[in-house]
């Protein structure tokens, strides 16, 4: 078979997955790092490892399965791929989630001890100390999969009571307290208890806007909204309209529906925000964790063992 590896691996590795290949029979191996480059094999590939655009797919009628370098689908999985049956793709759920949980932290704890109004900040000249302790609380969780989990870890060091719900997940772990399908009246229900609310759920049709006027509306005056997973789960309008009358008490983003937010956007103005630049799944460690993980669902693929990480491409995670 041919396997095409449409990512920027440096010649070591790509003479390791040429090593895997020749292990399980004569497969090709091929490496582009652009459209152009890639499309000249794509008529006789099996298998792509990294990137996988619809030109290529388009071209590739004995494709069979895609490694994704990605962990969120929304932005990849387009109709075409969806529609082919005979096409698995299996993504890095997960394989990002500690530097996530990190993420998520960083952004809430910066929140509640007022970092951002501290001396130096916004070209202010006085000081300003509201902060508030996390130990004790309550943390709601929107999704249980690799993101949340790691944030139920980082909450149990701060002895926090963790609600959480899951549009999947059945099996309630130890660590939390109450784990709830994902309805309407399941998340408005956690909204109003949690006195910190994190978004871990990805982007799907039936998660855009999940968070709009009406649940902001729900939560406490004095909870925080953490969101380090897709831009376009939180409804931003509503969120800089409900910042700007108090009705939470800040919002920590890590991912925007538009990025960076558009000059117009109404978040640059809204107060207690705290915004980064998609820099969540960021890590020293994120390059090897790539390369081992495909090297690895490789190896699975060539010896006919069952995939990691397939993904439900209609749901869309």
């Amino acid at each position: 078979m041919r396997i095409l590896i449409h990512f920027a691996f440096d010649e070591v590795q790509i003479q390791t997955f040429q090593q895997i290949a020749h292990k399980y029979g004569a497969h090709e191996v091929c490496h582009a790092t652009s459209e152009e480059e890639a499309l000249p094999f794509a008529s006789e590939t099996e298998v792509i490892l990294g990137l996988f655009l619809p030109s290529v797919c388009a071209a590739a009628p004995n494709l069979r399965w895609i490694q994704s370098n990605s962990a969120g689908m929304d932005n990849f999985l387009f109709p075409e791929i969806i529609e082919r049956d005979d096409v698995t793709v299996t993504n890095m759920a997960g394989l990002y989630a500690s530097q996530g949980g990190e993420h998520a932290w960083a952004l809430l704890l910066s929140l509640a001890r007022g970092i951002p109004h501290v001396m130096g900040s916004e070209g202010r000249r006085a000081w300003q100390m509201p902060v508030v302790e996390l130990t004790g609380s309550t943390l709601g969780i929107i999704g249980l999969g690799g993101f949340g989990m790691e944030m139920v870890k980082r909450a149990q060091g701060y002895d926090m009571t963790i609600l959480a719900i899951d549009p999947v997940r059945q099996d309630k772990p130890d660590e939390v307290a109450e784990l709830k399908p994902a309805t309407r009246e399941n998340l408005h229900e956690l909204l109003r208890r949690s006195d910190s609310v994190m978004l871990a759920c990805p982007k799907t049709p039936e998660t855009y806007h999940l968070i709009g006027r009406e649940e902001l509306a729900s939560m406490k005056q004095t909870a925080y909204l953490i969101n380090v997973t897709r831009g376009g789960i939180i409804d931003e309008d509503a969120l800089a309209t409900a910042l700007k009358n108090g009705e939470i008490a800040g919002a920590g983003l890590d991912v925007t529906e538009i990025e960076p937010p558009p000059p117009e956007s109404p978040l640059w103005d809204a107060p207690n925000i705290v915004i980064t630049p998609h820099r969540a799944g960021s890590s020293q460690h994120r390059p090897r964790k790539t390369f081992e993980f495909f090297c690895e669902n490789l190896e699975r693929y060539l010896k006919g063992e069952p995939l990691r990480n397939v993904v439900g491409k209609r749901r869309g995670f």
